[in-house]
This record gives C-alpha cells, structure tokens and sequence, in this order.
C-alpha cells in the first residue's frame, strides 16, 4: 500500500514543494557559480538579487497549485508518485521561476565568495602599501594610491589609462603605482621589458605613457626609434634590458600577479578593494571617495 499525502493540507505542501525548489537550486547553482567565482558582484546587485528571492519565495506561497494537485478518482489522497509528478509538472509549466531563482542565487555565491576572497587578501594589500614602487604616475607623495595591473597589448588597458588619467587631472592627490602583468605573449613581455628597463634612466612616465598612446607602432624597431625621439638613451635602454635589476623586477612584479591570483587585465587594487576588469572614470572616483574619506 503506497504512502499517502493528504491532498487538502496545501500549507503542508507548499513548504515541501519549496524546500525541494530550493534543494534543486542548490544543487542545479553550483555548477554556475564555481564557472564565476571571482566575479565582484556591486552591492546594488546584491540588493536587486535580496529583492528578487523574496518575491520568488512569495510566488511560491501565493502560487495557487491546485491545479497541479488535482485527482480525478480519489478526493482526498496523492501517493507520492502522484505528487512527485505534479511538482514535474509545476516545474516545467514555471521555467522562468527556476532560471530566475538560479540566476539570483548565483549572484548572491559570487558576491558572498569575492567578499571572503577580499578580506584574505587584506593581508597582501598591507604587505604591498609597505613596498617601495618606483615606477607610478601623478605626485610621489600622492595619498590616494592606485595599483594598476597592466599589459600593453591590452586594448582594455589602453582605454583605462586614458580613464586614469583624466581621475589625476581632477585630483592631483592620486598617485598611480604600475605593475606589469605581460600576459597577452611575447610582444607583451619585450614591452613590459623595455617599461621596466626606462625605469633605470627615469623615463618610466615618458616610455608608459607612449606605450599607452596611439602614437606607438607596431613592431620594435619603430618603437625604440619614437623613443629616440622623446629623449630616451638606447644604448642605456637595451643594456639596462639584460640587466639583473630588470629581472629583479619582473619577478617581484608576477609574485604580486601571483599573489592576487589575477588572470587578466586590466586589475586595480584601490584601497582594500580589488577590482579586476575595465571601470570608466565616475567608479574609479567613487571607490577612491570611499576608500580615502
């Protein structure tokens, strides 16, 4: 004789159709979320998504399921099998519920798994602020400091810069440490080389802010000629380029990639808050407002 569950005790079988909803979702998330986990989700997603999941849990307690509960020859009794199959049954008729309750719990993971990640981090962060960082732009005693992970094949990269630079001009309390993450292949890397090396004659500014700009040509050779022409020494240049400072400092700048777990570019540490990706000029300026008030 199967087990039976009294068809007229909706309350009952709302709060069962809801925990199996919920175990689904579990279940069915954490696939998406371990494909997005470091993604920073901003708090006003964050409270989109609180919205979002009270309204799916009121939609199922205000959801009429009698229709999914209904049985022709007995009236007051389901087996199990029976209302297993209706659960199928409101699943399937309701796929933009399921997606959308998937799609919020994701974005509640990832911002509960960047903000653990942030606070592990807080520790490196310190560790860097301690550091000596001889290659930056704007003032050297500027009080707002941002860490700027680039690459120069990077055409995000270059957008950002641009952005950056328009934040210095309406604050000259920014100071913009550089630390290179040539990522992108070998092009990257002789570049991130010839930045690294112009450090040593003190023509970092001269030589990233080319490098950045849409004057810079395409192969080397015409690179080190522009440079010729804005006042850099190649001889000192290509010498420093093999030197064991450079290397020093190629190391000391992927152990910082390294630490930070960073994959691609651009990257910004403002404050204690890491930032991977592209942000346009208004969010750079509202991070720095509230990480230096």
């Amino acid at each position: 004789m199967g087990i039976y569950v009294k068809k007229r005790n909706f309350a009952g079988l709302r709060s069962l159709l809801l925990i199996l909803l919920i175990t689904i979702v579990i279940i069915a998330s954490y696939y998406f979320v371990f494909q997005e986990n470091n993604k920073i989700i901003p708090d006003n997603d964050l409270n989109s998504s609180n919205t979002q999941l009270e309204e799916n849990i009121n939609f199922i307690q205000e959801k009429d399921l009698s229709a999914y509960l209904k049985k022709e020859d007995m009236k007051e009794y389901l087996t199990n099998f029976e209302f297993d199959q209706s659960m199928k049954k409101f699943i399937e008729e309701n796929p933009d519920f399921i997606l959308n309750v998937l799609r919020e719990y994701q974005l509640n993971q990832n911002k509960l798994e960047q903000e653990k990640i942030n606070k592990e981090n807080i520790s490196s962060i310190q560790n860097l602020n301690l550091q000596a960082h001889p290659m930056y732009l704007g003032d050297a005693s500027g009080t707002k400091v941002i860490y700027e992970f680039v690459d120069y094949n990077c055409g995000y990269c270059e957008k950002y810069h641009q952005e950056l630079i328009n934040v210095m001009k309406e604050d000259t309390s920014v100071k913009i440490v550089i630390i290179q993450m040539p990522i992108l292949g070998n092009f990257s890397k002789d570049l991130t080389t010839i930045a690294l090396a112009s450090s040593l004659q003190g023509e970092f500014k001269t030589v990233h802010n080319y490098l950045y700009s849409s004057e810079r040509k395409s192969n080397m050779e015409d690179i080190l000629a522009d440079l010729f022409l804005k006042g850099v020494d190649l001889q000192i240049l290509k010498k420093d380029m093999d030197s064991q400072e450079v290397k020093d400092f190629l190391s000391i700048h992927k152990s910082y990639v390294d630490e930070f777990k960073f994959t691609g570019s651009p990257a910004t540490i403002i404050g204690n808050q890491i930032i991977p990706g592209f942000i346009d000029q208004s969010k750079i300026i509202e991070i720095l407002e509230k990480e230096f008030s």
